[in-house]
């Protein structure tokens, strides 16, 4: 079996583990485990032993569908093999918060899409400058490259959010904001203007 997996040292990676299938103890490496493991120096790595740290059980049993989400934005939005100790730590830090709450699945998605947008360098944030502040009476919408501007005069197609919303997103008050749909549409084009040509599977499946 070849797993793909995110380490702080070598950020991600694959690694071989030869006769898995035949050892009980191949469950230790499904996901959404903390292991520490062992592998030879090798363009592709042989797995030569494997100790679980600790497991976040209810994200593998409530919350299978999120983590496999969070687990394909890092797979296809990350390049291999570049060490990133503050990602390895945003997504530990993630698979902790969900796996010790009883949180929505929506804010559950949404927290990690914005800290992790803001990671890979695509922070949320309006367009103007550092003193302006947000109008709560009116409608912003995203530009790729720019950030939330106010709407005016948009076309039908273009998605709206409120200025409250738009506050509570940027201060990330998450459980407060009260447009999640239109958010996440949002997000979604952002990440699709960075994969091009690829797409999230597990995107539709959570809708």
């Amino acid at each position: 079996m070849i797993y793909d997996i995110l380490t702080e040292d070598n950020g991600l990676m694959s690694v071989i583990a030869k006769g898995i299938k035949k050892k009980k103890d191949g469950r230790s490496l499904h996901p959404f485990k903390e292991l520490q493991l062992t592998f030879t120096k090798s363009s592709l790595p042989l797995l030569t032993k494997h100790e679980i740290l600790l497991s976040y059980g209810k994200v593998f049993s409530d919350y299978m569908l999120e983590g496999l989400y969070f687990n394909e934005l890092i797979y296809k939005c990350i390049p291999r093999n570049e060490p990133s100790s503050s990602l390895f730590h945003l997504y530990k830090d993630h698979l902790l918060y969900t796996n010790n709450s009883n949180h929505p699945s929506w804010l559950i998605l949404l927290r990690f899409e914005f800290l992790f947008l803001k990671e890979i360098g695509y922070q949320l944030n309006h367009a103007y400058t550092d003193s302006y502040e947000i109008n709560s009476n009116r409608l912003y919408y995203y530009e790729y490259g720019s950030g939330f501007k106010e709407a005016v005069n948009v076309s039908d197609n273009i998605i709206t959010v409120s200025g409250i919303c738009l506050g509570n997103l940027l201060k990330q008050k998450f459980e407060k904001i009260n447009n999640v749909s239109n958010i996440r549409l949002i997000i979604k084009k952002i990440i699709k203007q960075i994969l091009g040509d690829k797409d999230i599977k597990s995107y539709d499946i959570l809708r």
